[in-house]
Order: C-alpha cells, then sequence, then structure tokens
C-alpha cells in the first residue's frame, strides 16, 4: 500500500501542487526582471506554497532569493534583522569578505554580524537607536530594502536578486498606513531588485492597490489567486485515489469532496487524505470503492476531530454572532440584507452588517467577488460543516 498522497498543512513542493502554473511563472517572472508584484489570495489558497515552489525553481539558477512570512515576526525591526542576515547568507566568500559587503551596503543601518560555523548560519542586529514606535521601524526596513538593492547592483551580470514578503499586510498593520507611502517611495527606484508582496488579507490588500488615492495603486501587477479549477482537481484526486489501488466508480464521490471542502485546496486535500484512510480500513481482500458515503464519513470524523477547536471559537463568539454564522450557511453566503435574515437574527440589518464585519475581522468570515456580485464564504469551510453538524443540528436548523 503506497503513503497517503494527499498532504496538508504544509508548504507543498514543486511536483505536488495542482495548477498554480500560471501563478508560479508570475512569481518567478517578478524575480528575474526586477519588477513588483501583488499576490493576493485566501488562506488556505496555496499561496504559500506557489512562493516556495517559485523559490525552489530559481535557488540555484543564478538568482538569489529571499523569502519571509512577516507574521512571523513582531516587529518590523526584527523582520529587517533577518533580512540582513539571509542578505550576507546570499554572498559568496570568505566570513570576513561577505561581513564587509553587507557593512557596506546596508551602511546606514550599522549591521552587527556574526556568522555560527555549526549552523551554518548568520546572526544580524541592528547597531543603530532601535525606537519603541514601531511606525519609527518602517524607516528600517525603508533602509534595508535600499541595502538590498545596493546588494543586487553588485552581483555579477545576469545573477538576479529578489524579496518575497508574504502576508505583507502584517508590515502595514505594523508600521501603519505611512509606511504605504515610504516603501512605495524606496522601491519604485529600485530597478535591480524583483518585489513579491503576498496577502491573505484580501480586501485590505485590494484596496491597497487599487484605489487611485493609496501609494501602491499602479505600483505592479495584480494577481488574484482563486480556487483550483474543478476540473483539474478531478483528475488529480481520481488518478491519485486509482494509483493507491481504490476504485473511484460514482463520480458523485469526488464532487462531493470538493462540494464539502469549497474547491478550497487545503480543504480539499484535508478531506481526501481522511477519505484515504477510511478506505484503507476498508476490506483488504476487494479493492474500496469511494463513495459520497465514505466522503461524508470522512467529514464527519474531520469534525469530530477539529471539535475541540471549533467548539472554542464558537463558544467566543456573541449570541448574534453566532445567529449571523447559521444565516450564512443557510442563506449560501448571499442578502443577508433581507428582511429574513434580520428576523432570524433579531435585529435590524444594521446590526446584522457590524456582526459579518466583526466576523471578517476575526477571519472567520471573507468577501468573495466573482462576476459582479459579492457573497461571504468562510475561510475554513469545515467550520461551516461543523456547525452544520453540531450546532445547528442542536438548535433544529438541520434535520439529522
Amino acid at each position: 500500500m503506497m503513503d497517503n498522497p494527499f498532504e496538508f498543512g504544509r508548504e507543498l513542493g514543486t511536483d505536488e501542487l495542482v495548477d498554480r502554473q500560471a501563478e508560479v511563472t508570475a512569481v518567478i517572472e517578478t524575480l528575474r526582471q526586477g519588477t513588483k508584484l501583488f499576490l493576493i489570495g485566501p488562506r488556505r489558497f496555496g499561496k504559500t506554497s506557489i512562493l516556495k515552489t517559485a523559490e525552489d525553481r530559481l535557488v540555484g539558477k543564478n538568482s538569489v532569493v529571499l523569502r519571509f512570512d512577516a507574521e512571523s515576526f513582531p516587529s518590523l525591526d526584527l523582520l529587517v534583522s533577518a533580512l540582513i542576515a539571509a542578505a550576507a547568507k546570499s554572498l559568496k566568500g570568505k566570513v570576513e569578505r561577505v561581513g564587509d559587503q553587507i557593512t557596506k551596503f546596508f551602511s546606514k543601518l550599522r549591521p552587527e554580524l556574526s556568522f555560527s560555523i555549526t549552523q551554518d548560519a548568520w546572526n544580524a542586529k541592528l547597531g543603530v537607536n532601535v525606537a519603541s514606535s514601531q511606525e519609527a521601524h518602517v524607516g528600517l526596513l525603508v533602509e534595508a530594502l535600499n541595502g538590498l538593492e545596493a546588494l543586487a547592483a553588485d552581483q555579477p551580470e545576469g545573477r538576479t536578486v529578489g524579496l518575497i514578503i508574504d502576508e505583507f499586510q502584517k508590515v502595514i498593520e505594523i508600521g501603519g498606513l505611512q509606511a504605504e507611502s515610504q516603501i512605495r517611495a524606496a522601491i519604485q527606484r529600485h530597478k535591480r531588485v524583483g518585489y513579491v508582496f503576498a496577502g491573505s488579507k484580501t480586501r485590505m490588500l485590494t484596496d491597497m492597490t487599487m484605489d487611485a488615492t493609496r501609494p501602491f495603486y499602479r505600483l505592479g501587477q495584480i494577481r488574484f489567486i482563486g480556487p483550483v479549477p474543478s476540473e483539474d482537481f478531478e483528475v488529480f484526486l481520481k488518478g491519485k485515489f486509482r494509483a493507491g489501488g481504490f476504485r473511484v466508480d460514482d463520480p458523485d464521490a469526488i464532487t462531493r469532496i470538493l462540494q464539502l471542502a469549497e474547491d478550497v485546496p487545503y480543504n480539499v486535500q484535508l478531506l481526501a487524505h481522511t477519505c484515504w484512510y477510511e478506505l484503507r480500513n476498508q476490506s483488504a481482500t476487494n479493492p474500496a470503492s469511494l463513495t459520497p458515503e465514505i466522503v461524508d464519513a470522512a467529514m464527519l470524523l474531520i469534525a469530530r476531530q477539529y471539535d475541540p477547536f471549533y467548539t472554542q471559537i464558537w463558544s467566543a463568539l456573541t449570541a448574534i454572532q453566532q445567529k449571523t454564522l447559521l444565516a450564512v450557511i443557510s442563506e449560501a453566503g448571499a442578502g443577508l440584507q433581507s428582511r429574513k435574515v434580520s428576523q432570524f437574527v433579531g435585529r435590524g440589518a444594521s446590526t446584522v452588517q457590524r456582526s459579518v464585519g466583526s466576523l471578517i475581522e476575526k477571519d472567520i468570515l471573507r468577501e468573495e467577488e466573482h462576476e459582479g456580485a459579492t457573497r461571504l464564504r468562510f475561510e475554513d469551510p469545515f467550520f461551516s460543516q461543523w456547525i452544520r453538524a453540531f450546532p445547528a443540528r442542536a438548535a433544529g436548523l438541520i434535520q439529522a
């Protein structure tokens, strides 16, 4: 029996992505050509795996790629220190020479470098006075970006330098709105470094890049990440299940996986992963067959496994927020301003709208705009399935 081929919860590699070749190519070309790209997509849609795949394809091909997750750094000065250390690692030569180069490129930050032989890694501290104000840290980041441009200009002909900052909205949340104008003022003059700014706060990043009054307007290319086309996922799922010796005779089974996971790549992989084990646990004498019933059983198993986590989220919500989520489910995310929804929630449309806003802020819901229409979606589709299986059923809103 082959290992379970459905991976989730980690960055997928080059050979594991389903579709996404256009997005990977866009990232690679941006980094190679020294241009700018904003990559915007909800969580669980494979954004980080796209970035990793692009990085993997460039590393070792006369390219320097520095990639960071802004949410991993509680302050911008720590991000700056990590950037300088990564820049040092990208340089070749003796430790003393690399140290001299970094000191030259990032001279305004007066970096203090140390090299660990056992870890084969550089560490960097800023020699300048680090102000307590997070807004003031934006200036440090701007100087680091200028230093990276100086480093790129010093590279041999044909050697490219690229910077990827994932969850870029965190930089703006920490640094304040003035961070946008300061960063733009710096990087619009840069010609050697390719920048990819990615993020999952779709509304925030959309406003940031498409509002003509904002500094990042028309700064670079914008690419939105949507669901993987169902046809591509169907081929992928069928192929993996059949390669494992399982039958996929009922086409509704694959459709059911995509329906329950709402085509979100992470959730599709998780549900398929669980279905695989359900099938493996069946009789070994006859090839097990994937059916909608198997998929539903796997979905219920996931709901039970994640019950403590989902219960904690649900219990922390107000009664109005809980009713709003139930309304989102019953109305398929549309028409939340209707009288029917207001009557169900027991509050006026304005209260429902405020409740929706708070649920978006909590990263429980997100707005999806498509073909001129807007509807609400769960960030985690399986949370909505848990609500259906437990709170909604307990309240008698869904029949057993």
